[in-house]
């Protein structure tokens, strides 16, 4: 699925840039020296924020959902905080990539927007979240890549599956309310990102940076979704279920 070159999921390339692991680095690097040495606290009155998600690994392989709830209600906004330090608030979630839920647990950085979680087994959950709606980045150990989660909501549904055709790989978005995001990773490892939206039981997914020029589209059957490719280079079918 080449569009231009590239890979089709540059189909699902996109205005959204994926974080590399230098940037989330550098990131979380500025947190820690900027967070309170108590974390932990529950920010906003034991309040949450939950976003739902997926992941991706970067050998085009495998992808699986991922949850993460923070422990404030106002991610995008910085908690009380004691002169000259700032705080962090607690954070959990769950990931099934490998096919068995995989607790996490962690700490959000109310100032950096950064969130740092670990899990058994050596997984590692690195991201930062945009101040609207999107908490994304990079996760490490059995297998590496990215993800991408929204705040929960208008029923927010996980989905995973294989694309074939003239590339191949697999892909995985969430759908909350109208908005479609996710990524999709060929078997050479190009990543690309997925922007779309949903109506009724259409989905419809963008070439980069457009919201006129369809690259993607599809429908939702029940517990199924399926659809077609074309990006002027590369053309296929894709299809996948709850992941």
């Amino acid at each position: 699925m080449k569009r231009s070159g590239s890979k089709i999921l540059r189909l699902l390339r996109q205005c959204r840039v994926i974080p590399t692991l230098a940037m989330v680095a550098g990131t979380l690097a500025f947190g820690a020296a900027c967070s309170d040495s108590g974390g932990g606290g529950g920010g906003g009155g034991g309040n949450q924020t939950a976003f739902l998600g997926i992941m991706s690994a970067g050998d085009g392989l495998s992808s699986g959902e991922l949850t993460i709830t923070l422990a404030t209600s106002s991610p995008g906004v910085e908690g009380p905080t004691a002169v000259m330090a700032f705080g962090s608030v607690n954070a959990s979630g769950a990931h099934n990539l490998g096919g068995t839920s995989v607790p996490l647990s962690g700490t959000y950085d109310d100032v950096t927007k950064a969130v740092a979680l670990t899990g058994a087994g050596g997984w590692t959950v690195d991201g930062v979240f945009d101040d609207v709606d999107r908490l994304e980045g990079i996760f490490a150990g059995p297998k590496s890549g990215t993800f991408v989660t929204t705040k929960q909501g208008n029923g927010a549904a996980a989905y995973c599956g294989t694309f074939t055709g003239t590339d191949n790989g697999t892909f995985s978005f969430v759908i909350n309310g109208n908005k479609v995001l996710g990524s999709a990773v060929s078997t050479d490892g190009t990543v690309n990102a997925i922007d779309g939206v949903r109506s009724g039981n259409n989905i419809t997914i963008y070439a980069p940076g457009s919201t006129t020029i369809v690259v993607a589209s599809g429908t939702i059957s029940g517990t199924t979704v399926s659809g077609t490719f074309d990006t002027g280079s590369d053309v296929g079918t894709w299809l996948g279920g709850p992941c």
